[in-house]
């Protein structure tokens, strides 16, 4: 049996004891008990790593009371045995009732307009609005996320909000269309009205007690929604009531901005009848265009399946088929000047070189459809849903190079002037993408798509195969995890990737690329590399104040032994092995990187050292010399007797000179 896994002292989660009516698509569902407060039964939600959840979102939730969604009572990151590493768990009030549907695919009884109205529409709207009062939209309002908040069943209730990114769960006839056009990882972050619509679609699956278009595949029901707009396609050959018919023609409503409110729904619910607007679809085109074998008679179906066949699509926007259809058979002025404002005129478009070909199908798919995602070489994302999308398939090129090609794009900014009104936060982003070209085109570590994931995604952990099990998602926590695996026996290698250097600058504000662009230097597998590594961990832990890392410490020395062996003074490096040593008993790195970053010592070693070698080679000089000398013993000897002979007779015959002068004056 495994440990109940304690959640900051007031939850405990049971691996023993699973509760799969719970689960979701990317959390298993665990029985939860309260240890002190009075809660009724919890289920935790213990959820894939590789999955972001809504972690900014977390406590804007946590006061929300309402019977009309489940109660969020904790949160955090904990050891999870049976996955052998630290996961996120996320600890809820266990609806009393039970799931509504298992699945999308359920049939279930229908229930009545009187029910739906007074056990669901009045308490999801309650709840909607207090979520859009905090500035949260819910974005996982489906059939399968639905519950009884009672055994007798006669309130529903939605379920969970934060286990995921926002969409990614629902199917694409819950989303609007503007929605249910984007990768399902990369819908983004939404809104309330969203949230209205999906209302709609449950309100649609609780009357007629199924999926309304379980037949049809994704990329049909979008094609019927743009056909036929999104209430006569959802309710085809559905009895409905005229008083409901008018709550599902104002949140089906295709348009954004004539989707019913929350304050028009409560009006609805008090009794005032509204009169929705007819649903206003797309012009159409005098005569279709035919994109993959099938005809497209407007603007927003031209543009989905221009996106949809991006590798053939070249040709049609390139061609005079396609000009001719915009000016003639379209009759749309604004479309007209959307498409001469991002792509030009088409001798333009037709100079333009062969490369740019698929930045000339993203820019006509935004040009026709600007409220749509933007589409770019079969990837279709709104921009805040780009971060989730790498986040969750980071793993896989071809979902890497999709980002890399979308971001190198540059297409933000340009799908921005074509909206006619944005929200406040994607300014931000568009900032953001403005730089990205730049991190993502370095090859360094510290940059590149690694340096990409972490700067969009603010919240999600450390993807490093260091320490990737150990969910770190705060810079503070960096040094502390590393400690932890340099005590392990899965110690290998060096204390530092291409992870945890972008994961480092992208995360603290102390550190800047000054200290991870010497990670990229020439020598990637000497000590200089080593060193570099050691100064970034080394600002990171002074500047969290994390605390002493002995283990981490000990295993940057026996990295930097070739270092220290390398000096050529016994004495200074038997100092200098002493010094380490006691430095690295503190744990602290930056004393390890005063001591191996101290080129002043290695200079005055390597000084020493050759002035060694020129006394050296002047003392061998010397002895050379000498041996051939001795070598030479007999002729030595001989020129040493000449020259003493030569001397000898000398001094003789100059004393017997003087003696005959001395004499003679005599």
């Amino acid at each position: 049996m495994a440990e109940r896994v304690v959640i900051k002292e007031r939850v405990e989660v049971d691996p023993d004891q699973p509760l799969p009516d719970f689960d979701l698509p990317y959390a298993k569902a665990y029985r939860a008990v309260a240890r002190r407060e009075e809660h009724g039964d919890l289920v935790g939600y213990v959820c894939d790593a590789r999955v972001p959840f809504r972690h900014e979102e977390v406590e804007p939730v946590r006061g929300l009371t309402s019977s009309a969604m489940m109660k969020f009572v904790e949160w955090g990151v904990a050891a999870w045995a049976p996955a052998r590493r630290r996961l996120p768990i996320l600890v809820y009030e266990r609806p009393p009732g039970g799931r509504v549907a298992k699945s999308i695919a359920d049939v279930i009884d229908p229930i009545s307009e009187e029910r739906i109205v007074r056990g669901f529409i009045t308490p999801a709207i309650g709840i909607l609005r207090d979520l859009s009062t905090r500035g949260i939209p819910h974005r996982a309002v489906r059939p399968d996320n639905l519950y009884y908040a009672d055994t007798g069943h006669k309130q529903v209730m939605l379920g969970e909000c934060l286990t995921s990114p926002p969409g990614l769960n629902n199917p694409s006839f819950c989303e609007t269309l503007e929605q249910a056009m984007a990768e399902p990882s990369a819908r983004g972050r939404g809104g309330i009205a969203d949230d209205l619509y999906s209302l709609g679609v449950c309100i649609v699956y609780l009357l007629i007690g199924r999926n309304p278009v379980h037949e049809l595949g994704s990329a049909e029901i979008i094609e019927r929604k743009i056909a036929q707009g999104s209430y006569a396609t959802l309710t085809a050959g559905a009895r409905i009531q005229m008083n409901m018919m008018e709550l599902l023609r104002g949140l089906l409503s295709d348009d954004a901005r004539e989707r019913w409110s929350v304050r028009e729904v409560e009006l609805w619910i008090g009794g005032r009848r509204l009169t929705p607007k007819q649903a206003k679809l797309p012009a159409k085109a005098a005569r279709p265009m035919l994109i993959g074998g099938r005809e497209h008679e407007n603007v927003r179906s031209v543009a989905e399946a221009l996106g949809r066949n991006w590798l053939v699509s070249g040709e049609i926007v390139r061609g005079q088929d396609f000009d001719n259809w915009l000016r003639r058979s379209l009759n749309d002025e604004k479309v007209l000047e959307n498409v001469t404002k991002v792509l030009g005129n088409h001798a333009s478009i037709q100079n333009a070189a062969e490369a740019e070909t698929p930045r000339l199908i993203t820019r006509a798919c935004m040009a026709l459809d600007p409220g749509a995602p933007i589409r770019h070489k079969g990837f279709a994302a709104h921009v805040d849903g780009v971060g989730a999308a790498l986040a969750l398939d980071f793993e896989r090129d071809e979902v890497r190079q999709k980002v890399a090609d979308f971001i190198n794009g540059r297409f933000v900014g340009l799908w921005m002037s074509l909206q006619a009104r944005t929200r406040s936060d994607l300014n931000e982003l568009y900032a953001l993408f403005d730089k990205l070209p730049l991190i993502l085109n370095q090859t360094g570590p510290g940059f590149g798509i690694e340096r990409v994931l972490y700067q969009l995604n603010d919240h999600i952990h450390c993807r490093s195969p260091l320490i990737e099990h150990l969910y770190v998602t705060r810079v503070e926590e960096l040094v502390p995890a590393l400690e932890r695996v340099a005590g392990s026996k899965e110690r290998s290698g060096r204390p530092m990737d291409r992870h945890i250097a972008a994961f480092a600058v992208a995360r603290s504000p102390d550190v800047d690329e000054r200290f991870v662009r010497p990670l990229g230097g020439s020598d990637s597998s000497g000590t200089d590399h080593i060193l570099a590594a050691l100064t970034l961990l080394a600002r990171v832990q002074a500047m969290t104040k994390s605390g002493p890392a002995p283990n981490l410490a000990a295993w940057f020395v026996d990295l930097m032994k070739s270092a220290v062996n390398g000096f050529h003074n016994l004495k200074q490096r038997k100092a200098m092995e002493q010094s380490i040593s006691r430095a690295a008993e503190t744990g602290l790195l930056m004393e390890l990187q005063n001591i191996y970053g101290d080129t002043k010592a290695a200079q005055r070693d390597q000084q020493g050292y050759t002035r060694a070698q020129q006394e050296h080679q002047h003392c061998g000089a010397q002895i050379q010399q000498l041996s051939i000398e001795l070598q030479n013993r007999d002729h030595m000897a001989t020129e040493l007797g000449e020259q003493v002979a030569a001397v000898t007779s000398g001094v003789v015959a100059s004393l017997g000179s003087t003696a005959i002068i001395i004499m003679f004056m005599l």
